[in-house]
């Protein structure tokens, strides 16, 4: 068999069609418009995730108390944070910052860290377990202390600081002749402190401030945990009363809410509607964990669908995030409370406990006359009330009268908003794509 040769191979191709120069062009413009939006939007990822950061605390150096760039300022807290810096560093007073969860505990205590170090303290810091001692504690407090604090040495952790510590399980009658052999001021930061199950260890911390504070030593405790009061942390010890400075960390108003979210929006490259920002500020009230857990989530689902403006499904998708990540025990007691959204009246107890009255500290009034009883401001089934205490959702207030109440965990009240607003969405009215899912009227 003969074969071609290349010049009849060439011309038995002139028959194909040829090639269009222009299409081309034009594919390949249109792939690389394709990259560019594609690398933009994972730009504007990376930012929205710098932005809002609900599961970790802001750290102190990139927070400012005040200043003139909204996408560095502290919001809503800064009363909180003059009030324990001035304790810290014009009074010498131990200090005790207490809370529910997810109101910026550690996120207020590290910016108030930035600012004594510029102070000239140094700061020392624990996270507290529920195996956690007080030997443990202070042992833990010595380790993160820098390690030239002791004049002794500047080549190491078991050349300085432990040289000073006994072998023996630390006591409270250790600590002043320890720590007066320390060459500056020191914060000793004590996170987590409600964690601590052993009551001695508890008691030997209030003893340890107490002996710190008769003997004017250079070194202040600052203790966070979530607590009702600071008793409820350290115990009640009248000889400690005068030199610790109370710090309840309170809810945030809607317009710090809303002012966080248009930060953040500012700051991540969004485009979060005035209507979006009241959607989140409500579903919050006043916690920042959640406002920041929203507001990430509805970030996320614009940009799944390529687009940097938040619409009303997208905060549909974020609230139906935020309810399915909600804590395992939160969700337990709220299936317990409602029998899995079967028991109407209890849910009723719950949405108005979620949506009435409520102070700065999240608690709410109830009056009850068997048959009815008053939950927030809301008239709801005396029985269903009595139903919803007994399972644990809502407790009391000790200590602050008999009509006071709050719920039982914190996260359980905007897990009731969460689920009351994906339940009127897919019952009476679906979310418009455009529009804000709506929300329950509080009085």
């Amino acid at each position: 068999m003969r074969l071609p040769t290349f010049q009849s191979f060439f011309r038995s191709k002139i028959d194909l069609p040829l090639v269009d120069e222009e299409q081309l062009i034009s594919e390949a413009v249109t792939l690389d418009v394709e990259a560019e939006h594609h690398r933009t939007l994972l730009s504007l990822r990376r930012r929205l995730a710098d932005t809002f950061t609900p599961t970790r605390p802001l750290p102190g150096p990139r927070v400012e108390l005040f200043s003139n760039d909204n996408r560095a300022a502290f919001i809503g807290r800064e009363v909180e944070c003059l009030r324990i810096t001035r304790a810290l560093l014009e009074d010498q007073s131990h200090v005790v910052i207490f809370g529910e969860r997810g109101r910026g505990k550690t996120s207020l205590a590290n910016l108030v860290a930035a600012q004594v170090q510029e102070a000239s303290f140094d700061v020392a810091r624990y996270v507290c377990s529920t195996t956690s001692n007080f030997d443990a504690v202070m042992r833990g407090l010595f380790h993160d202390m820098p390690r030239w604090l002791t004049g002794l040495s500047r080549t190491g952790y078991d050349t300085g600081l432990a040289s000073l510590l006994p072998s023996r399980p630390l006591q409270p009658s250790d600590l002043p002749l320890i720590f007066e052999r320390l060459s500056s001021k020191v914060i000793l930061l004590v996170d987590e402190f409600d964690r601590v199950a052993d009551e001695d260890t508890r008691t030997a911390v209030a003893d340890t401030i107490k002996q710190f504070s008769d003997l004017g030593m250079p070194v202040l405790f600052m203790i966070i945990g979530v607590s009702d009061s600071p008793e409820a942390l350290l115990g009640r010890h009248p000889s400690i009363q005068r030199c610790v400075t109370r710090v309840a960390l309170p809810l945030l108003k809607p317009a710090h809410v809303r002012k966080i979210v248009e930060r953040g929006a500012a700051q991540s490259g969004l485009n979060f509607s005035a209507s979006a920002r009241t959607c989140i500020a409500e579903l919050a009230r006043g916690v920042p964990y959640m406002a920041q857990l929203l507001s990430l989530r509805a970030g996320q689902a614009a940009l799944d669908n390529g687009r940097t403006t938040i619409l009303g499904s997208d905060l549909l998708a974020a609230i139906e995030a935020a309810a399915i990540e909600a804590d395992p025990r939160v969700l337990a007691l709220y299936d317990l409370a409602t029998n899995t959204e079967c028991d109407a009246a209890a849910l009723s107890v719950l949405r108005a406990a979620a949506a009435g009255s409520q102070d700065e500290l999240g608690r709410f009034q109830v009056v009850s006359n068997g048959r009815f009883a008053q939950v927030a401001g809301l008239q709801v089934d005396g029985t269903a009330w009595q139903r919803v205490l007994n399972v644990g959702a809502i407790r009391h207030v000790r200590g602050e009268g008999p009509d006071l109440f709050t719920f039982t965990e914190a996260m359980l009240m905007q897990l009731v908003l969460l689920r009351t607003v994906l339940l009127s969405q897919a019952v009476v009215h679906p979310v418009s794509v455009n529009s804000a899912p709506a929300l329950l009227t509080r009085p």
